[in-house]
This record gives structure tokens, sequence and C-alpha cells, in this order.
């Protein structure tokens, strides 16, 4: 498609301009840093098939989406989260392309351009296409919809895009690459999917199973009843179990074993004295300034931003609805706590408006910028322009051929929907037949409200705020004590000692972990324990709002198998409970001639049952998770007596008391439910197993 084609040159020229600012960005604060150069260490970001990623060469790829979301949306920052996200999603989209693009060159995989066009601008668009001219609720922007069918107008979605603006143009692109490896991987997976199939033979087996079900009897003795020094553990015991479960102990990647006090600063009662101060002096200026001084005042409050939208009733937050809706212009409500803020709220104001209005539109283009040259006409126009004549000059001016074939038509809108503010007062303020023009990037609009719903009070609400949070002062106290506790606790010795008294936790830390338990910022601390050796002490780390740390590298786990020195308590407690089930089934064979009751009587147990269990049964009422005993079970006839089976809390003997079935299906229906159930999972399991393959080792949690 040629509007598709032009669109493409556009925004290869774009991502240069902006590719070769952050090359130079980038190279400027290497030579500057003198950290990928003169001895600054291994940079490497991820290892792939053996291939080292440099992180300089992911840096430029990162903050190139970086700055394309930006131009998408026409701002100069984001947030650091929305940023993280992107970094992040940039680094998954690199290791995905790397792990999937062989697998697509030897399986002649590809995109055509074709193809993609089709995928962009054809009669079915990709989701993506929909999202993207959706109001975000779901539901197709009016201006966008075929008022025939109700889905998207892909003709005024081509005209859209033959007119994009540089802004727009970066989101359509960013947009088109992700349509492009998606078909890809759905290509991929697709061959995969459908090579995978039940046999009738397994699932006539497992439809028999799922229907056959089971009544037992049973004895346990569970391992707790077993003091651990009832047995006796060898080192070369403890060494034989290690080497037949060396598999249960290897490590995909390096981890650190790490435990760490936090230190949690909160509003002292002297802090709540001034805050309330503080909010009793905000309710004072607030009730008397004047409405050109409200919005100011509030956005100067730790509310920064001030909602101009008029609320019907049930449309406030819960804790004020009531309140302000009956209530006179000026009234006050407050000081309330929500949110950790305390908040203060007003009503504004008070106006009758429509909750929505239908308007139509025509369109005076400025060709070349040239708006001195089209202004005349925009302006003569919207002279004569009323609601009786608007459709006809619409149809006969407006250079917008979709809606000038609708008579400038577009349909209804609601309040908030996302107008600036000053042309939402505009629309819903006037009366039917008002009209507005605007000047767009490329020409004038001029807009007129045909109909409207019926007037409804909404109310204007203005909240001011303060934050409920400790001072400096207590900040900088509770900052001292952590300071001072990792300056008494400086050893392994010491900081285990004292730990021991206050909130510690150990937990274990990989590399591109994002946060641990009972920390809200954690990306700090993580990189400090790959950066330390074991045995040290940090220094006070902050580890979000009005929180530090203090933290103990207690141990450097290397990827591969763990040595058994490193993990030898936890060996040996496996080992002891092995001892304790050779003793149980010793001592319950001796006594199985006599049955159940007298393997109940030598164990100093009772019998129990459990009834309706299956050969999928995925735990055992007051037991738990018993895989033994349940594949024990499933091989058993009726009145059939178990020999001692070794399980999780203990060691069992079962009796098969009944079986029957269950109203069995048509094992064609397991056999489509099983393969539906696999199908789902290749494409994670796939994909899980290429990566294993590759040996991919990341290294991204040391940059970002």
């Amino acid at each position: 498609m040629s509007a598709l084609e032009s669109i493409r040159k556009r925004a290869k020229l774009l991502v240069i301009i902006i590719g070769a600012s952050l090359v130079i960005f980038v190279l400027e604060d290497a030579l500057t840093s003198g950290k990928f150069f003169f001895g600054g260490g291994d940079n490497t970001i991820a290892v792939i098939n053996g291939k080292k990623i440099d992180y300089t060469k992911f840096r430029i790829e990162a903050d190139n989406a970086v700055e394309k979301e930006k131009a998408s949306l026409g701002v100069q920052s984001l947030k650091d989260s929305d940023e993280a996200g992107i970094v992040q999603n940039t680094f998954k989209d690199m290791v995905f392309r790397m792990i999937l693009g062989p697998q697509y060159q030897k399986l002649g995989i590809n995109v055509p351009d074709s193809e993609l066009a089709n995928l962009m601008l054809g009669p079915n668009p990709a989701p993506d296409v929909y999202r993207l001219f959706s109001d975000g609720r779901g539901h197709i922007m009016k201006q966008f919809q075929d008022p025939r069918t109700g889905g998207l107008n892909m003709q005024m979605v081509v005209r859209y895009v033959k007119g994009m603006n540089d802004q727009d143009l970066a989101r359509w692109e960013m947009i088109e690459e992700r349509v492009k490896n998606q078909d890809l991987q759905s290509k991929y997976f697709y061959l995969l999917i459908n090579g995978v199939f039940i046999p009738d033979a397994i699932a006539k087996l497992d439809n028999e199973d799922a229907s056959k079900t089971y009544d037992i009897s049973y004895v346990l003795k569970r391992y707790a009843d077993l003091p651990d020094n009832s047995v006796t553990v060898s080192d070369q015991d403890i060494q034989d179990y290690y080497n037949k479960h060396i598999y249960e102990y290897h490590q995909q990647q390096e981890t650190r074993k790490v435990d760490y006090v936090t230190f949690s600063v909160n509003p002292t009662d002297s802090d709540m004295m001034s805050i309330n101060r503080d909010v009793d002096s905000m309710y004072s200026q607030f009730k008397h300034l004047s409405p050109k001084e409200d919005s100011g005042f509030i956005v100067a409050t730790d509310a920064q931003v001030f909602d101009y939208q008029y609320h019907k009733e049930g449309d406030l937050p819960v804790a004020i609805d009531s309140v302000m809706t009956h209530a006179e212009i000026g009234t006050m409500y407050g000081p309330y706590k929500e949110d950790g803020k305390y908040k203060i709220a007003k009503l504004l104001d008070i106006a009758n408006l429509p909750d929505s209005i239908k308007y139509s539109q025509i369109f005076i283009p400025a060709p070349n910028g040239d708006f001195d040259k089209a202004r005349p006409f925009a302006d003569s126009i919207k002279k004569i322009a009323t609601v009786e004549n608007f459709a006809d000059l619409a149809k006969t001016n407006s250079k917008d051929p979709e809606s000038a074939e609708k008579g400038g038509d577009m349909g209804w809108i609601t309040r908030g929907a996302g107008l600036p503010a000053d042309l939402e007062h505009k629309m819903f303020f006037g009366e039917v037949g008002n009209t507005m023009q605007l000047q767009l990037q490329q020409g004038f609009l001029i807009i007129c409200v045909t109909d409207q719903t019926k007037r409804i009070k909404g109310y204007k609400v203005g909240i001011a705020m303060k934050d409920i949070e400790p001072s400096t002062a207590t900040q900088q106290k509770v900052y001292a004590e952590a300071t001072d506790f990792g300056g008494k606790n400086h050893t392994s010795d010491a900081f285990e000692k004292a730990a021991a008294q206050m909130n510690r936790r150990v937990v274990n830390v990989g590399e591109n972990d994002n946060s641990l338990e009972g920390i809200q910022t954690s990306k700090e601390l993580i990189r400090w324990t790959y950066e330390k050796k074991e045995g040290d002490i940090s220094d006070v780390i902050t580890a979000g709002e009005n929180k530090y740390v203090v933290a103990h590298l207690i141990q450097v786990i290397k990827m591969g198998t763990i040595p058994l020195e490193e993990i030898k308590n936890e060996v040996k407690t496996k080992v002891i409970q092995d001892k304790k089930a050779e003793k149980i089934m010793a001592d319950m064979k001796s006594a199985l001639a006599g049955g159940l009751s007298s393997v109940a009587q030598k164990e100093g147990s009772s019998t129990a049952t459990a009834k309706g269990l299956t050969f999928g049964s995925p735990a055992i009422p007051t037991l738990g998770k018993e895989d033994a005993l349940i594949g024990t079970m499933s091989a058993m006839n009726t009145g059939a007596i178990s020999q001692p089976i070794q399980g999780q809390l203990g060691v069992y003997v079962i009796k098969i008391d009944s079986t029957y079935y269950t109203e069995k299906t048509d094992y064609r229906i397991t056999q489509m439910k099983e393969q539906r159930a696999m199908q789902n999972r290749t494409p994670s399991d796939a994909y899980d197993a290429l990566v294993k393959k590759a040996g991919l080792v990341s290294h991204i949690g040391k940059y970002y």
C-alpha cells in the first residue's frame, strides 16, 4: 500500500534522527566516565547461545524505545516506572528475537510487506490497530467508527494515517514493529501447536482413570512422631543422597543469600501536631479564596492537579459525594483522611449540563501551513453556520470526505471523554446551535453542537491535600539509628546476633529481581548484594519512601551445581526423613500379615478413611499432596492392602475398600480437552526449552 510505504519512509527518518542523537549521547557518556574503556570491566548485559550482548549496544536500543514513546505521547519525560517498564520490555523483545530468530530463519518464516500492510490497514487489522483508535474503554472512537457496522472504518483510518504528524507517526511505527513480531511468533507457535496430538489409546486410558473412583482406609505414621536422634546419619549417607539427587541442586543463575533489617520512618506525635496545624491553616485559606484563586491554590498543595470536571451525583468519591451533591457553592468538607493524605473538599460550582452532546464539524485545511490564507474562508463559514444549514455547509465545504458525506455528523460524545478543558466547557455549556472554531496543525475545525441530552446538575469540586508523612527531623533520626546499628554490628556474628532481636528477614536474591519481601524499592539493595563479598555489611540503603535497610551478605551461591558443603544441613534433613521412613516401613512390614488394624496397633496409630479419590486427585483431604499414595492406589484392586508407601508426611499402608465408576464421558471429549490444554502450554514450554538450550544468562539487573 502506498500509504504504508510513505509512512515507513518518514518513520525511518525519525528513527535515524533519534538513533543518531542517542549514539552520540551514549558514546559521550562512555568516553567521559571511562566505564566502557580503559579497564571499565565486563559490560555484558546478557549471554545468549554463547554470544555476549554489550550493554552499550542495548542501551542505544532501549533509549531509542524510550524516546519513541515520548515522541508518540508528545511529552518531554516519562515517569520512572513507565521508563523502567519500556526498558524491561525492550530487553525481553531483544531476547525473544535472539532466541526465536534462528528458528524463523530455519523454517523460512517471515512477514512480507504486503502481509504487514494488510495487518495494519486491511479490512481486518491487528488488535493493536483497533486499540489505537479506541477510547480506552474498548469502544471505537466515534470519528473512526463505521456507522453501518459499528466497527473500525478503515477508509477513515487510512485518511488519518496519511496525514499523521511526527508524534502520531512514532506511535504508528512502534505498533507496526509490534504487529510484525507478533505475527512471526504466531506463525512459529502455530506450527508447534498443530504438531501436538493425544493418541486414542492414551485418551481412553486417561478417561478410564478419571472416572474410576476409590474409597480407601489407611494407616499413617508421621515422620514427626519419631525424634531425629532415633536414626543415625553418617557423612557417607549425606554424600550418597546428594550424589543421587544432584539434579535438584543445579542453579541456572547465580544468586545471593542475604538477611536484612528495616527501619521504618513514621510520623511522630510532634510531626502529626505540625501536620494538623498546616491542615488547619490550609482549611482557613481555602475557605476564603475567590473562585479565580481556587485552582492555583489546589495545585500548590500536595494534590498537584486540579479537576476541571463537573460530576453528576454518584460520580464523586464516596467520602464526599453525598455531602457535595446536597450543598451550596462554597461548602467545605473535611479535613478527612484518605490514601495517606489529609483532604479538604470545597464545592466550587454547580451547573446544569447535558451528560452527552451530538456535534458536527467542517474541516478547512491550511495547505503548507498557510493559516493566514485559510483563516478568512474559515471565518466566513463560521459566521453563517447554524444548526439548520450546517449539514449542507459541511457537504460542500468540508475537506474531510468521510464526515462531509454525513453532513459533518460526528455522533455523540460524553463529558470527561478527554477533550481539552476549555473546549469541553464551550461545547457542553453552550446551547444547541452553538458554533466554535479551532486551529489545528493541519487547518481549522468548525464545530456545531447539533443535539444534547437532558441537562442535569453537575458539581465542580476542588480538593486540597496534605501528605501525612514524617518530618525531615524524624527521617534524620531514624537514619541515624540505622547508621548506628550498622556501625555497631559490622561483622557477620554481631549482625546475626543483633538482627535476631529485630525484624530480620532472610531471602535469596537473583541479579534480575525487582523486589524483595517487605521492601517497596529494592533495586539498590539487590545491586549491592552483587557488588560485595560474603560477610559484608551494607551502609544504610534507602528502600522507597520512609524506609531504610541495613543488610548482610550471607552467601554467594554460584551458577551450576551447588557444592554439598553449602547445603549440607538441608541435605541432612532429607536424609533423616529417609532414614525414618526406612525404620517405619520395616516396622509396618512386620505387621502386614495381620491386616490394616494390626499395622495400626503396631504403630500406635488408628485407621482413617478417604473417599472419592481418583488418579487425578490433586490432594487428599487433611493430608495434602501425596502422589506416591495416589499412584499406588491406582494400580490396586478392591480388597488389596499395599506395601508401606513413603509419602510426604510419613509412611502409609492403604487398603482399597471399594472402587466404582462415575458417569463416563466420551473419550473423545477427554482427548479434545487434553489436547487443548497441551496446545495452550506449547508456546511457553517451547520457549522455555529454547531459552534453556540457548544458555541465557541475564545481567540486566546490574544496569536497570
